[in-house]
């Protein structure tokens, strides 16, 4: 099967930020966590992908179809959700999916009504007085009552009230027991992608820092405190990145998928302790600054 979104070289410049070149390889059937700091390029990647923009370099493959040769059959399979996304010329709720749902085949009419519901949104509210938080609802309303293929989330959680949120959760997952489809969600939300995502990207900078299973990353790094003893040289380790330190006591972050427990004492530097990491402190620690040696 083909992947859900397939990203080979891409780059793109915006003003002074330049994106990539990126590559990213999206599996069906799995939810992928984009993350990074303000800036990153998560919304440049996403809208990208839906053809908002055109890439300076690269190719990019999306439910088996190539960008920007195949956008409308793309944009049919793809169903998206930004919180820039704008229904207020259709005046009232009810105007803007009755006219959303022209254009796309797989709109299911019974599954908006429930989603509707499940939302707490009426046909008849004026989208103008509506809150943010419930602009998002509409939103995820439009996109989830599509059998769309992909799904590209950005930002989905902001506005959301802690119900709203458990709303979406559920949402995510029934949509990908189904092994042909894919969700690509961004968040800042990290706690909630941890519990939802089955693989991570993390880009910063416009660079993809790292792209791996969720259960693998978790496993993967770690926090060690250590002393650094006499002729060590905690330089000369790769995945070692040195987070603080007070004289000889250093607070690191390792992967062990690079550098072993035992290579650290080789280069001299001696384990006091070390503990698992969330989802949010290992990223945090990827794209935190490193420290002076």
């Amino acid at each position: 099967m083909t992947p859900a979104l397939t990203l080979k070289g891409v780059t793109k410049r915006l003003g002074g930020f330049e994106l990539g070149p990126l590559n990213l390889e999206v599996p069906r059937g799995s939810v992928t966590a984009l993350i990074g700091p303000n800036g990153a390029g998560k919304t440049t990647t996403l809208d990208l992908a839906l053809g908002l923009g055109a890439p300076d370099a690269g190719q990019i493959g999306v439910v088996g179809l190539s960008m920007p040769a195949d956008e409308v059959a793309i944009k049919r399979k793809v169903a998206y959700v930004n919180p820039d996304l704008n229904y207020q010329p259709w005046g009232r709720v009810g105007r803007a999916l009755n006219f959303l749902r022209k254009f796309y085949p797989d709109w299911n009419d019974a599954r908006c009504e429930q989603l509707l519901a499940d939302f707490g949104l009426e046909r008849g509210q004026k989208i103008g007085a509506l809150s943010f938080g419930a602009r998002i609802k509409l939103s995820l309303v439009a996109a989830f009552s599509r059998d769309a293929e992909l799904l590209l989330l950005d930002e989905p959680t902001t506005g959301l009230d802690v119900n709203a949120k458990r709303t979406l959760f559920g949402l995510i997952l029934d949509f990908v027991r189904r092994d042909d489809r894919a969700v690509v969600i961004s968040s800042h939300q990290l706690a909630d992608l941890e519990r939802v995502a089955d693989h991570v990207a993390i880009i910063d900078k416009g660079r993809l820092v790292l792209f791996e299973r969720m259960d693998r990353l978790v496993a993967r790094f770690i926090q060690i405190d250590a002393r650094l003893t006499t002729g060590g040289a905690l330089s000369r380790l790769d995945g070692v990145k040195a987070l603080a330190r007070d004289g000889e006591r250093l607070r690191l972050l390792l992967d062990l998928g690079i550098t072993s427990r035992e290579q650290l004492a080789a280069h001299g530097l001696e384990i006091l302790s070390e503990a698992p990491l969330t989802l949010e402190e290992i990223f945090l620690g990827l794209v935190a600054p490193r420290l002076a040696p």
